[in-house]
């Protein structure tokens, strides 16, 4: 049975290095020059056919050299690879762009969005938070037509949500003030869960004029106050993707492009796993789209609140820069939004 030595994760470190930077199949010759190896030609190619045996490199059919597999990509990464930490100019030129967005936390991810695609020169994509325990602000009714009303949902993180309610009757403003009013005064402080499972005794004593219109709320509470689905992702660094070599390839470029354009999808690749960071390499993706990609998530919070920020590209990526990357981004997010 073959086994990595350490020459061999030498090598293997060496190709996955070179092929990230040229896009080229890497030969024996070519690794003893460029890296300067005291070993000869002869035995970094045995070693480069120990590897191949393993399955961290393979040979492309029109080409001498070797490329790394998923497999190598992910050895390297989780045991050969040295991180490439921001320096101290690159973190205060990135939180220069934030101070310049104020206090809009949509602006704020969609620049987020920018910065991380234009740094990693990768697809970044930035999935608003999950608001679980997020805390009831205010409530507003307002009068569209004689049929609809449109209810405003506040949440004490500035989030925003927004539902279009049927009603019976013409209902002027100044009753749908006096309702939301009511609801104010009866929800004040409480988390969107408890205001799903509690608002009907919290109103249970209202009998007057309001009652009807107040029931239609109720009824309506678990979509109103449902805040469990993500409300925007932003995306970043398409621009800057679509020139990597790897897109010459039809099916490639299709796969990228219809992953953009489909947000259930991007949502539901994004917030799998988002306690922590997450690397998944070509076929660890379920969608086979995704099978010549990388896809690493991870997480920010607002509060309470858990948020995804994430970063897609060809499975030839400069891991040791964008992993670091997206940490930091995430940490920076979060003590930004806090």
């Amino acid at each position: 049975m073959d086994v990595c030595t350490e020459r061999h994760k030498h090598v293997l470190r060496f190709i996955v290095r070179s092929y990230i930077d040229t896009a080229l199949p890497v030969g024996s010759k070519h690794l003893v020059q460029k890296y300067g190896m005291k070993y000869s030609s002869a035995t970094v190619r045995n070693d480069m056919a120990t590897l191949e045996r393993i399955g961290y490199i393979k040979q492309p059919h029109t080409s001498a050299g070797r490329i790394p597999t998923d497999e190598g990509y992910k050895f390297y990464v989780e045991s050969l690879m040295k991180k490439e930490k921001l320096s101290t100019q690159e973190k205060e030129k990135i939180y220069k762009r934030m101070d310049q967005i104020g206090g809009n936390v949509h602006l704020f991810l969609e620049e987020v969005s920018k910065i991380l695609g234009q740094i990693s020169q990768e697809l970044s994509i930035v999935i608003t938070p999950w608001i679980s325990n997020g805390i009831f602000d205010r409530l507003e009714l307002i009068r569209l037509n004689e049929a609809k009303i449109l209810v405003v949902i506040h949440v004490q993180n500035r989030m925003v949500k927004t539902v279009i309610l049927t009603v019976n009757s013409d209902l002027k403003q100044s009753e749908l003030e006096k309702a939301a009013s009511i609801l104010n005064e009866r929800l004040n402080g409480l988390t969107l869960n408890e205001i799903q499972q509690t608002i009907q005794d919290r109103v249970q004593d209202i009998r007057d004029s309001n009652r009807l219109l107040l029931q239609k709320v109720i009824d309506a509470a678990s979509d109103i106050f449902d805040f469990s689905e993500p409300f925007e992702v932003y995306t970043g660094g398409t621009q800057h993707i679509l020139f990597q070599p790897e897109f010459t390839d039809i099916h490639m470029l299709q796969s990228i492009l219809s992953l953009i354009d489909n947000r259930k999808n991007l949502i539901h690749l994004f917030n799998r796993n988002r306690t922590r960071t997450d690397v998944r390499i070509g076929q660890e993706n379920e969608d086979k789209r995704l099978h010549s990609f990388t896809v690493i998530t991870t997480s920010y919070k607002r509060g309470n609140d858990v948020g995804t920020l994430g970063i897609v590209g060809p499975t030839r990526m400069r891991y040791s820069r964008i992993l670091p990357l997206i940490e930091t981004m995430g940490a920076m997010m979060s003590r930004y939004l806090s």
